[in-house]
């Protein structure tokens, strides 16, 4: 469907492709992140301004849904594959943070409909 590369903060350019679109409504992604490509440089560097991306895993299953504002910021995680604080998907907020909120709520009905939606289009 459709790539993105990974921009490089210190040259100024977009270098290898990081991911591939493999499914798409309206502004929710489903994307795989490319071979040879490790997770260590994630979504956050390869994203557009109000958008919603699910991961989906080598083993085709929807990992994580992350959310960014206008400002290509992340602002929400939705995590399905490990628990956290006992919860299992659960949704970490984001409220300005660089690094990963150690907080985690259960997810709201709207969460677990998008959640549905992604793992349908990731099939």
């Amino acid at each position: 469907m459709g790539s993105f590369r990974y921009y490089n903060e210190e040259t100024g350019q977009f270098d290898k492709l990081s991911y591939t679109t493999v499914a798409r409504e309206g502004n929710l992604k489903v994307v795989v992140l490319n071979e040879g490509e490790n997770q260590i440089k994630p979504i956050e560097l390869a994203n557009s301004p109000n958008s919603i991306y699910a991961i989906k895993n080598n083993k085709g299953k929807i990992s994580s849904i992350n959310f960014f504002g206008e400002d290509k910021r992340k602002t929400k995680q939705i995590d399905l594959k490990h628990k956290h604080q006992g919860m299992i998907p659960h949704v970490h907020e984001f409220h300005g943070e660089k690094y990963h909120p150690s907080s985690a709520r259960p997810c709201n009905k709207e969460e677990l409909e998008l959640i549905s939606r992604a793992k349908e289009l990731a099939k």
